[in-house]
């Protein structure tokens, strides 16, 4: 483990449209098998780059209760409980500034808890490098790609320019949220690779970050630090209601120079899991199903999302028994 690396885990979302399947239990606290929740699984993943005491998991306050169904997450790692969604740009300050008031010069890496992933050594090893670059100053925010697989709409992408060098970085040129179909196509071609919204910097880094780009949002923030925790917690609730919105990769890191990425290969078995159709594609690709890209598109144009998911997670329970 790094000595400075501290994680900061999203999971605030409200899982909407997954709540046909979730049966309205936010996804992140859901689980697709049986298993863990997609959290717990998040947790275990970045639990050998940095140790629970430094793990900061931020969920929304209407959260709670799913929280204490998870015992070992609340009495372990640090829970900052947003009072209200006010964007993403909002609930990553609100975990880094918990990060800073601990440890202000730590390195922190940044992810979602609603991703599923494969091949764990490949993503602890990746990020474990990554780190390691940004603690010695040579590259200032590390993000995350994976070598598409098709010309997803749905997903952010990223435009690297130059060749890797021996760490596997390229400098970033441009992002792209959501294309449309034509641009989706150019980008596939292009060399695009999808964002997984991962990312490695030094907490001052994105710090300064939010000064330049939103200072409004960073004022609100740097106040309550110099607050002890109880005043700290009834201030952000005082102040919530007006906090701007904002989107922490369009608003923040869109915006940011000094950007690098680091593209994972599809052998990652890396998906977003936000919709029936990548949650059934991902429980599928872990039970080994040999299912082509045309099938896929056959039985999306025949079969509503809600039941191909659920033959896709009877198909998975079968092999899991077998």
């Amino acid at each position: 483990m790094s000595p400075t690396l501290w994680n900061i885990v999203l999971a605030a979302g409200a899982g909407r449209r997954l709540a046909s399947v979730t049966g309205g239990i936010p996804k992140q606290f859901w689980s697709a098998d049986g298993g863990p929740s997609l959290l717990e699984d998040t947790l275990a993943r970045s639990a050998v780059l940095a140790p629970p005491e430094r793990t900061v998991i931020v969920v929304d306050r209407s959260h709670r209760r799913f929280v204490h169904a998870l015992p070992d997450v609340e009495r372990v790692e640090r829970v900052t409980y947003q009072p209200r969604d006010r964007g993403t740009a909002a609930g990553v300050l609100l975990g880094l500034s918990d990060v800073i008031a601990h440890a202000p010069d730590a390195t922190v890496l940044i992810m979602p808890s609603d991703h599923g992933v494969t091949e764990r050594v490949l993503f602890v090893d990746s990020i474990r490098a990554a780190a390691a670059e940004v603690d010695a100053g040579r590259a200032g925010v590390v993000l995350f790609g994976v070598a598409p697989s098709r010309p997803e709409r749905d997903y952010g992408w990223i435009t690297p320019v130059g060749r890797s060098t021996g760490t596997g970085l390229r400098p970033v040129s441009a992002f792209v949220e959501k294309p449309d179909a034509v641009t989706a196509v150019g980008l596939l071609e292009a060399g695009a690779v999808w964002n997984t919204m991962i990312l490695v910097a030094r907490a001052q880094t994105l710090l300064e970050l939010y000064r330049q780009q939103l200072p409004e949002l960073t004022k609100v923030f740097t106040a309550s630090r110099r607050l002890d925790e109880p005043a700290r917690h009834a201030f952000l609730q005082a102040h919530y209601d007006v906090l701007p919105q904002a989107d922490f990769s369009r608003d923040l890191i869109g915006r940011a120079g000094d950007l690098f990425v680091h593209t994972w290969p599809v052998e990652l078995g890396w998906s977003d899991l936000g919709t029936p159709d990548r949650l059934a594609r991902w429980c599928a690709s872990r039970a080994g199903a040999d299912v082509t890209e045309q099938d896929r598109t056959r039985a999306s144009a025949l079969i509503p999302q809600e039941l191909q998911l659920a033959l896709w997670l009877l198909a998975f329970g079968f092999r899991l028994v077998g």
